[in-house]
């Protein structure tokens, strides 16, 4: 019997899933805690509110064009280890950032950390599924996200307060003792997985991807530039070569051809639609509550903890039915609950202590939306590809899923500069400049989440695959 499929003892399982649950906690803490210290950061160091966000999208920049790249790395030289790598580069950069002498130098750090939870985020899921048969692997699936959401809860409140009492450089430092407890747990499981083992690596299609994506990307993120246009216009030529070149190649980075099966694909596009329409809503609302609203972090941090806190609970039994019930149900609802929460976003007004219950109904919805979608459409995803598909499969949901939060933030970003310019700051003369570009960039989101909602719906074959293992 192959590695792939390998029956595992309860003891193996187990060290895999709470590795990988550890680890689920490190990508969400170092956004979700970033967001509710953004003010702080901006204010040492004078950044403008156009200039906040790339202190957010230059992390997911550098681990959108990595994880690609290190799935196939994985599957070649050994997920564990890439896996392992992956935590020490977090490691190093949680303790070298809260130095960062300045701005550019903390984006540096950032960008490290993105390149080390590419590695881990294309490797968790993977090796969850592939320790754990296809019957069983909703809950496991769904304690992982849970995890992830559980991150994102604590997130808010936890950076809102280190930031509030030991400054923004204390988020950081608070990420090492779950490093050290994931690279601790992962070392008790002795098996690693080469699913590709003795294969070359497609260093041509990897250039293509990584030029593609931060070419594209940084046209994106830096709208409404005069040159922007001309970015984007070349990223996606590079990422059309990419897609060509792949197609051709016999060992590619990335095996194109997953996306033929409607399954695959359609729920991938809707994991970006998912969170490109809902997740700019922590962001702003971060900034809404304390710039606007005069919040300190740790009162914006525990409002906004709503959000992951219902995530973290419904996650588990929206996990479990997916086993049970044709997944769509699932994931198209919680497209409908991200539909009213982005559409509320574009009510808000200047006149915070009025707005609050709109607020936390608005946490409420994209928390159960994120809910009821995100485990049972990684689930269907995975549950559609052979067992040496898994870790580009994994590295494909995390790609998707940093896209859309890049994406959604980017929206954001680019109608505060079309609104504020890119050197204003987020004061009582420029709030209602601010509230303009949080509605237009909702208008989108909201379109965003219907779109989602109808390619959820419609992502079912006439017949779902056989398991590839028992």
């Amino acid at each position: 019997m192959s590695k792939e499929c390998e029956v595992f003892s309860m003891r193996d399982k187990r060290i895999v899933l709470i590795a990988c649950c550890i680890a689920g906690f490190i990508s969400p803490l170092l956004t979700s805690m970033i967001n509710l210290a953004v003010p702080s950061i901006a204010l040492e160091f004078g950044i403008s509110a156009h200039d906040r966000g790339w202190l957010v999208m230059t992390f997911f920049l550098s681990s959108v064009a990595f994880l690609v790249p290190v799935s196939r790395i994985a599957d070649l030289y050994g997920k564990k280890k890439l896996f392992i790598i992956g935590i020490i580069i977090v490691l190093i950069s949680s303790l070298m950032s809260p130095f960062s002498s300045s701005f550019s130098i903390l984006l540096i750090w950032r960008i490290v950390a993105g390149i080390g939870t590419a590695c881990i985020s294309s490797t968790s899921i993977s090796m969850i599924a592939q320790v754990y048969p296809r019957a069983q692997r909703g809950l496991p699936l769904a304690l992982n996200t849970m995890c992830i959401y559980i991150g994102a809860s604590m997130g808010p409140g936890l950076g809102g307060i280190l930031t509030e009492t030991f400054g923004w450089q204390s988020i950081f430092f608070s990420l090492v003792p779950f490093s050290v407890a994931a690279f601790v747990a992962i070392m008790f499981f002795k098996t690693d997985f080469k699913t590709s083992e003795g294969e070359p690596f497609d260093m041509k299609g990897t250039m293509l991807y990584g030029l593609g994506v931060m070419t594209l990307m940084y046209g994106i993120l830096t709208l409404p530039d005069r040159l922007s246009p001309a970015f984007i216009a070349a990223g996606a030529v590079l990422l059309v070569m990419f897609y060509n070149f792949e197609t051709k190649e016999k060992y590619p980075v990335l095996n194109v051809g997953l996306f033929k099966g409607k399954v695959f694909r359609r729920s991938n596009i809707a994991a970006f639609l998912n969170y490109g329409s809902s997740y700019a809503i922590i962001f702003t609302l971060s900034q809404y509550l304390q710039d606007v609203g005069g919040m300190s972090p740790g009162t914006a941090g525990l409002i906004i903890l709503l959000q992951p806190a219902v995530q973290a609970i419904i996650t588990p039994f929206a996990g479990r039915m997916s086993d049970r019930m044709d997944p769509r149900i699932l994931t198209t609802a919680g497209m409908i609950m991200m539909c009213v929460g982005t559409g509320m976003m574009i009510t808000l007004s200047v006149n915070v202590d009025a707005e609050m219950t709109k607020v936390y109904a608005i946490l409420l919805f994209t928390g159960l939306g994120y809910a009821l979608f995100s485990s049972p459409n990684t689930n269907l995803i995975m549950g559609n590809v052979s067992a040496k598909n898994y870790s580009e499969a994994s590295g494909l949901i995390s790609v998707m899923r940093q896209v859309g939060m890049m994406s959604s933030v980017a929206v954001v970003v680019c109608m505060i500069s079309v609104m504020m310019g890119t050197t204003t700051v987020i004061e009582p003369g420029t709030f209602d400049q601010f509230m303009t570009a949080v509605r237009y960039s909702f208008v989108i989101c909201f379109l965003l989440s219907a779109a989602g909602a109808l390619m959820t719906w419609y992502s079912r074959d006439a017949a779902p695959p056989p398991a590839p293992c028992p």
